[in-house]
């Protein structure tokens, strides 16, 4: 079950015993091994648990720990916690100016459950926030944005492949990125399609701690996302424990009535073996406990297409998502139009997906990615 990206197995099994429900008090630095202080903070870091990992390690006041590694949690979580407060304004600010324009946001992943479901939201830690708007509101939205002095980080956007753009404004000295999503998921049109028919917006609910202007998944909706989320990325790099803490947290929060509804609605859209695989991926490391009501979601099922997100490779991965999106079109001249756009994705995506400079490079990168495609298709067959 420790499928977490480039997790050594010394550093996975400390982490596990300290962060599993009860299992913190119970943990104790190893005195034997190749484990060191410093290389045991850089795994939790990765993994985006440092601040999680002081806090517990806090509780126990640190008892047979090393003081090296104390020390660098400390400073770690401090710094975390102070450019909060500021991340913290600017995302108030940014919600009030979208408002006056008439657009409302949906808060997702990491900064929506670090206001709604951890104690204290640096331990959620994060580089960016993510905000879904309505496609209508893509123009406003980006005329806002650069008004308010953020610049695009990148060009990125491309019909067929990227719903999202990333930007990034000063504040105070730091950075406050954020990546704005006029569809929920990148890994699958048919699957946001499906999730937004189920009025999303309708469903959602405040995030009083960040004002009035905050809103984010409803809870059974939330659950659903993460673990869509942390399949559509599974098969490139396996998963992160950050992704598996909200997995646990998510569930644990439930109510019976929530749990139905989200057994319910993984049904309808096929992604129940995706769920019951993050649920127990999550319980493996953290001990998370299940509703009864969530018992249906476990049985043995067949034929769900988005399982396939969670085969292992990169070149699975892309070979998955790229079936499961021709798959979901209606049309085969919609079908033909993904491949094409695909294959030769506007000039501006291809120097940012490549890291290229300059437009006289692009036949030649155009060529790499058409003989990447082949390669892939060719090593499915």
């Amino acid at each position: 079950m420790n499928t977490v990206r480039e997790l050594r197995q010394d550093a996975a099994l400390l982490l596990r015993q300290i962060l599993s429900n009860g299992g913190g008090s119970e943990a104790v630095w190893p005195q034997q091994g190749s484990l060191t202080a410093d290389i045991f903070f850089r795994e939790a870091s990765a993994q985006g648990m440092a601040p999680l990992l002081f806090r517990r390690l806090s509780a126990q006041k640190g008892n047979g720990w090393p003081a090296e590694l104390l020390a660098k949690l400390r400073e770690a979580s401090l710094r975390l916690a102070a450019a909060e407060l500021l991340i913290e304004a600017d995302l108030r600010s940014l919600l009030q100016s979208l408002a006056e324009i008439g657009v409302q946001p949906l808060l997702l992943k990491g900064t929506a459950l670090a206001y709604s479901l951890y104690p204290e939201p640096w331990l959620r830690s994060r580089c960016d926030t993510d905000l879904l708007i309505s496609a209508s509101d893509r123009e406003k939205t980006d005329r806002l944005l650069r008004q308010l002095g953020c610049v695009a980080l990148h060009e990125a956007a491309a019909e067929g492949i990227n719903a999202q753009m990333s930007w990034s404004r000063r504040c105070q000295g730091i950075a406050c990125h954020y990546d704005m999503h006029w569809r929920i998921s990148n890994v699958s049109g048919s699957f946001s399609r499906a999730f937004a028919a189920g009025s999303l917006f309708a469903r959602a609910v405040a995030v009083p701690s960040l004002g009035e202007y905050a809103r984010t998944l409803s809870a059974a909706d939330a659950l659903l996302f993460a673990c869509f989320h942390r399949a559509g990325h599974f098969s490139h790099s396996g998963d992160r424990l950050i992704w598996l803490y909200d997995l646990h947290l998510l569930c644990q929060s439930l109510t019976g009535e929530e749990a139905a509804a989200f057994c319910g609605q993984a049904e309808e859209l096929e992604i129940s073996t995706l769920c019951a695989d993050g649920l127990k991926a999550a319980a493996f490391w953290f001990g998370t406990a299940f509703p009864a009501e969530l018992t249906p979601l476990f049985k043995e099922r067949s034929g769900e297409g988005f399982a396939a997100l969670l085969r292992h490779g990169r070149q699975a991965g892309i070979k998955s998502h790229a079936l499961l999106e021709l798959k979901g079109l209606p049309t085969w001249r919609e079908r033909l139009l993904f491949v094409w756009r695909n294959l030769f994705p506007p000039a501006q995506y291809m120097l940012w997906r490549y890291g290229a400079k300059r437009k006289a490079e692009l036949p030649l990168l155009y060529a790499k990615r058409l003989a990447e495609s082949i390669l892939i298709v060719l090593k499915g067959l």
